[in-house]
């Protein structure tokens, strides 16, 4: 199952600009097999994918020679990302190097006039924010130096997926807690997904392949973890 990080920024233009110039501006060529391509938009926010090529090298069996050799491929990397221009934020579906990427990217076509900065998404307050939503089914949860009851110090994995009240759990270890996973259920769908102690949020899913309702429930998450 393909999974996406998806990393929160602050942006900021630092003139007014019209949707489709900031289209303009972002779609201009960067360099050879790379682009920046806006999929989809609205007045204030705009949706879109970051492609370059990649070479890499890859050691396979000749049959013709009887022997290995090192074979040259081009693959194309492709991040999804969207940017809400009405509350000044972006988020990147990916890597940190392809967010920078993209940033880079960004920056270049509004002449460095333009602030984008991370967000630091607090593991204390995602649990707060999951917590009081509803269709949260948690799962599997990893857990560090947790003190056992003869007193010793040990590394575990909870299952809470039959848990009537897997928060009181997860709020009594909070403190040891590395990563928890859990299922997000809407309307018609499920996403699955886990967040890590050091704020990186992973969903099992493509950006692309959820819905608008679904996205919009994620961001608010997003944004209440990287609040203050």
């Amino acid at each position: 199952m393909a999974s996406s990080s998806i990393l929160l920024y602050k942006i900021k233009f630092e003139q007014e600009y019209h949707i489709d110039e900031i289209i303009n501006r972002i779609e201009n060529d960067i360099l050879d097999e790379t682009r920046i391509v806006v999929k989809d938009y609205t007045e204030t926010s705009l949706s879109g994918i970051y492609i370059y090529a990649e070479i890499y090298k890859s050691q396979e069996y000749n049959f013709q020679i009887n022997n290995f050799e090192v074979i040259t491929r081009k693959k194309y990397v492709v991040t999804e990302f969207h940017i809400d221009m009405k509350n000044n934020y972006m988020d990147i579906w990916g890597t940190a190097k392809n967010a920078q990427k993209i940033i880079t990217s960004i920056s270049l076509a509004f002449d460095n006039h333009i602030v984008i900065e991370a967000l630091e998404m607090k593991f204390t307050r995602m649990i707060e924010y999951l917590s009081k939503e509803e269709g949260i089914y948690v799962g599997k949860v990893t857990a560090r130096q947790v003190v056992l009851n003869d007193g010793l110090l040990a590394d575990c994995t909870l299952d809470l997926s039959r848990e009537e009240m897997p928060f009181e759990t997860i709020d009594k270890y909070k403190k040891n807690i590395q990563k928890i996973s859990f299922r997000w259920k809407r309307t018609e769908s499920i996403i699955r997904m886990v967040i890590h102690m050091s704020g990186t949020v992973t969903i099992y899913k493509a950006r692309r392949m959820i819905k608008d309702n679904e996205l919009e429930c994620i961001y608010k998450m997003l944004l209440y973890a990287g609040g203050n």
